[in-house]
């Protein structure tokens, strides 16, 4: 009964759960009413309960469970949980007298029993959040900071468990930001900026872990081996000694297990440092260290150049803005108040200017005329929220922009400038500014260092366009049938006879995330072909290739020739998917000439492995999940696999343009870098003013949606 109350909760059917833990309880107060198991049933109760809404149901489990623990298994981990769970509800309650109690008896526990943990981490983090309330920021700051050394440290391999994963989701990061926030509060901006960088590199390490990328790329495989075979041995020894201490021993044993797994520590670091050595690109994503705001200052920006980059927190959120000889931390509302607004901005931006079936022409004006007035009241108010603060030191400056949430997806172009939003055209940023994004400040340096080592490839451009993705193409009958001529064999039954019943194939990668972002079929995209000949024609004859229609395949993109061009042009659907990263990706042809399904989809752990020689990569056509909940985001994860695989920008869409649009912004796209060689952030600001001053594409759903990622220079 338990073991199914734990399906329907992961299920997200908690009454179900419920009744299967009281019907399990039933059984074991009948059968062992003192047992651990006994316990452990009433603390899964108390959390269902609580997740419920019913604090009072979830402290009576939680106490109950407690009476048992602190008698069949005192100064254990259970019981160190059980507190925890307990200071929860007393923190829920705003009664943090009680709730720190429970954290200190728990946190005992965990640095005698599991020091270094999840756990502990937990433990820490939690009553530094109580004692922030209570004003005791010196001690608070101290146990943030041991709780994500403990967090960042505790794990011997990339990530951690799926279940340390897990926690880092659903707490770390809150963690990091309320910490953050404590920095901020206590007058220490340059702390409080290091950390931000740092929460950033551990966000992109959990989120390649997730999606089991091999980042070994560049290293000396007999240390690989040795790394992983350390990690697995350093992961076994220390959940020994967790069993041994929750069990009867002796202080000799905990004392030898102890020197055993300190062994182990100091061999991972003589490895980890071999290969820090002897590749600093692996170390530079697997060991990242943050710049100080200095380090930026200092080593990215010029005097022309803003960076503000964004914290999105529960209680308070944050801008940094950085100049080369400024630092200063500006408050914004919460990250509840900013991403609604947000979003709505974006649904507004993406469909505000879509033509509505069974509508009159006056009807359709009028809709028009209302959207647009929304979308102009919800676009300024997002201005003043997140640039208000800022406006005095934009100017003519170029903005680097390091985004937070749902800010990820709103192109800081298509924002008016603050002051401008109350005349009658309020001027959007992208007018005065040339405007780039990062993942973050830190991986601009990192892009640098790599550029400096970087070949420039021989030929301009590579395209990949207007793929084959369904057997009905008509490009497929013909390509059978030429097919079939030249070989004068007999024609294959097509997969859409009738008469022929097709395979159902597994699930794939692709179809889960297509289904997730409501996607049920690839539409043929027939402008980028036109978009490839644009391409074409603008590139010094014979300096570009085009691979379309069953040419524009997954094994094209992986094939070792496109490490000649200095860009490389994806003209396809992407998909962007925020909740689930690891299932972004680019889809090619999914069929091949005679009909048959083949394995299209580039993914993102495909991309993290791909070797570029590349100056830009450049992303058209991509499809955008903006869910419910935005942590590790698509776009961020797709971007940065480019970066990995040596391409130091990235121009992508954030929302499925119009094909036509597309096709025109890229022709001026490539005129801009190609023949006034412009670099890519000028060429792409050209082009959308362009566009902007054409009247078919004047709204900022045809202009606005392409941003660039990373190097600007």
């Amino acid at each position: 009964m338990a073991n199914l109350g734990a399906v329907a909760r992961d299920l997200g059917n908690d009454a179900a759960a419920e009744e299967y833990y009281r019907q399990a309880l039933e059984i074991q107060k009948k059968k062992a009413p003192n047992n651990i198991d006994t316990a452990d049933t009433l603390v899964f109760l108390g959390e269902v309960s609580k997740d419920r809404g019913n604090s009072t149901k979830a402290e009576g489990y939680y106490r109950e469970a407690l009476r048992i623990q602190e008698k069949e298994a005192p100064d254990s981990l259970y019981l160190a949980n059980s507190l925890n769970h307990l200071g929860d509800v007393f923190r829920d309650r705003d009664d943090s007298k009680q709730a720190e109690d429970y954290y200190r008896r728990a946190l005992a526990i965990m640095e005698k029993r599991a020091p270094g943990s999840e756990s502990h981490a937990e433990s820490l983090a939690d009553l530094a959040g109580i004692l922030r309330r209570q004003q005791q920021s010196d001690e608070a700051l101290q146990l943030y900071k041991q709780a994500l050394n403990a967090f960042e440290s505790q794990t011997a391999r990339l990530g951690g468990s799926d279940v340390i994963r897990s926690g880092f989701r659903a707490k770390y990061a809150d963690h990091y930001k309320d910490y953050i926030d404590l920095l901020i509060v206590q007058k220490k901006p340059e702390l409080a900026f290091r950390v931000l960088e740092r929460w950033r590199a551990r966000s992109l390490l959990e989120m390649l872990a997730g999606s089991h990328v091999d980042i070994h790329k560049g290293i000396d495989p007999s240390l690989g081996e040795r790394e992983r075979s350390l990690q697995r041995a350093s992961a076994v020894k220390s959940e020994h000694r967790m069993q041994l201490l929750n069990n009867q021993h002796t202080e000799q044993q905990v004392a030898a297990i102890d020197k055993e797994i300190h062994d182990l520590v100091s061999q991972y670091n003589d490895v980890e440092e071999q290969i820090r050595t002897s590749s600093p690109n692996y170390a530079a994503l697997t060991q990242p260290q943050p710049l100080s705001a200095m380090e930026v200052q200092q080593q990215l920006l010029d005097a022309n150049t803003l960076l503000l980059e964004y914290s999105l927190g529960k209680e308070r959120s944050y801008v940094f803005a950085l100049t080369p000889d400024s630092l200063n931390a500006y408050e914004l509302p919460k990250r509840t108040g900013i991403e609604p607004v947000a979003r709505r901005a974006y649904e507004l931006l993406t469909k505000h200017n879509r033509k509505g079936k069974g509508k009159t022409e006056r009807q359709m004006q009028a809709r028009v005329a209302k959207s647009e007035a929304e979308y102009s009241q919800t676009i300024a108010k997002l201005s003043w929220m997140v640039l208000g603060p800022v406006a005095g030191q934009l100017g003519e400056k170029r903005l680097l922009i390091v985004s937070d949430g749902a800010l990820q997806y709103i192109p800081f172009a298509v924002l008016p400038t603050p002051g401008t939003s109350g005349s009658k055209v309020p001027v959007p940023l992208m007018v005065e500014h040339e405007i780039v994004n990062l993942p973050s400040a830190s991986v601009l340096a990192v892009l640098r260092r790599e550029q400096r080592e970087h070949k420039q490839a021989a030929r301009a451009v590579a395209v990949l366009a207007d793929p084959v993705f369904a057997p009905k193409d008509d490009r497929v009958s013909f390509a059978s049938s030429d097919s079939q001529l030249k070989d004068n064999k007999p024609a294959e039954a097509h997969p859409s006879d009738p008469q022929v019943i097709p395979e159902i194939p597994e699930q794939t990668d692709l179809d889960r995330s297509a289904r997730e972002m409501s996607i049920a079929t690839f539409p043929r995209l027939p402008f980028t072909r036109r978009e490839a000949d644009a391409i074409s024609s603008i590139a010094a004859q014979g300096d570009v290739t085009e691979d379309l229609d069953f040419d524009a395949s997954k094994a094209t993109a992986l094939s070792t020739e496109l490490k000649d061009y200095r860009i490389v042009h994806f003209a396809t659907h992407g998909l962007l998917n925020n909740e689930h990263p690891e299932l972004s990706g680019l889809v090619f042809s999914l069929v091949d000439k005679q009909g048959k399904e083949q394995d299209g989809f580039l993914r993102m752990l495909d991309i993290y492995n791909m070797e570029l020689n590349a100056d830009l990569v450049v992303l058209s056509a991509c499809q955008t999940a903006l869910g419910k909940e935005i942590g590790e985001e698509g776009l961020i994860g797709l971007t940065r696999g480019f970066m990995y695989a040596g391409a130091p920008r990235v121009v992508a869409s954030l929302w499925k343009v119009d094909d036509e649009a597309t096709a025109e912004l890229m022709k001026k796209f490539y005129e801009g870098m190609l023949r006034d060689h412009q670099t890519p952030a000028q060429a792409l600001r050209s082009a959308q003013q362009w566009m902007r001053s054409q009247k078919p594409w004047q709204a900022p759903y045809y202009w606005a949606g392409f941003v660039l990622q990373g190097e600007w220079r």
